[in-house]
C-alpha cells in the first residue's frame, strides 16, 4: 500500500537506476498493471550530429512490458515526443526521445525484462525459457527468448584463446566427408 506522500519513493523502488520519468496515472486491467508515463526532459541530443533538439515534431504513444509488480504484467504507456534537429548539416531531421535505462530504440520491452529474459535464456534456453516465463508473468515466446540471447555480449576473447585461427584442424591425411556422399 502506497500513501499519498510516498509516491515518489515508491516509484524509485520500482525504477531505480531510471531518472526524468513522470507517472500520469496507474490502472489495474484484469490481470494487468498499466502505468501511463512520460518523459520529464525538455530536449533531447540527436544521435546522429549531437546537438540539442528542443523543437517538438509530433507525440505518439509507445507500449512497453516492464517487470511484474505483485505477480501481474506491467505495461508502460510511454508518451514519446519526436523532435526537430535543427542541425542543417545532420542528415536526420527528427530525433524520437529515449529513457535512459528504460528504452532502447525499436524495442517493445524495458531494458530490465530484456535482462531478464536473457537471463532465462542463458539459463534453460529457448523452448524451456518460454515454459518458465509463462510460470512468471512475462510473455515471450521461444524465439524472443533466443534473439535475446543473441543480442547478449559474448564472451571476451584474448589473442591466447583461439580467437585468430578459427579453422578446424584435423590429423594429416583425414578429410570432412558430407554424409550424403557416403556409401
Amino acid at each position: 500500500m502506497v500513501l499519498v506522500g510516498d509516491e515518489q519513493r515508491f516509484w524509485g523502488l520500482v525504477w531505480p537506476d531510471v531518472d526524468g520519468v513522470v507517472v500520469d496515472g496507474v490502472e489495474v486491467v484484469e490481470d494487468a498493471v498499466r502505468i501511463d508515463v512520460h518523459a520529464g526532459q525538455r530536449a533531447v541530443n540527436c544521435p546522429a550530429c549531437g546537438m540539442a533538439a528542443s523543437r517538438v515534431h509530433s507525440m505518439y504513444r509507445r507500449r512497453l512490458a516492464d517487470r511484474p509488480i505483485g505477480g501481474r504484467r506491467v505495461f508502460l504507456m510511454l508518451m514519446v515526443r519526436r523532435f526537430f534537429c535543427d542541425n542543417v548539416a545532420c542528415k536526420r531531421r527528427t530525433v524520437a526521445e529515449q529513457v535512459e535505462h528504460l528504452t532502447t530504440p525499436y524495442r517493445r520491452r524495458t531494458q530490465a525484462v530484456a535482462r531478464m529474459v536473457q537471463a532465462i535464456g542463458l539459463a534453460v534456453g529457448g523452448r524451456a525459457g518460454a515454459r518458465l516465463a509463462d510460470y512468471l508473468p512475462v510473455r515471450v515466446s521461444r524465439d524472443v527468448i533466443v534473439r535475446e540471447v543473441r543480442r547478449a555480449p559474448g564472451p571476451a576473447v584474448g589473442p591466447g584463446d583461439g580467437a585468430r585461427d578459427r579453422r578446424v584442424r584435423l590429423p594429416q591425411g583425414r578429410h570432412l566427408r558430407h554424409r550424403a556422399h557416403r556409401r
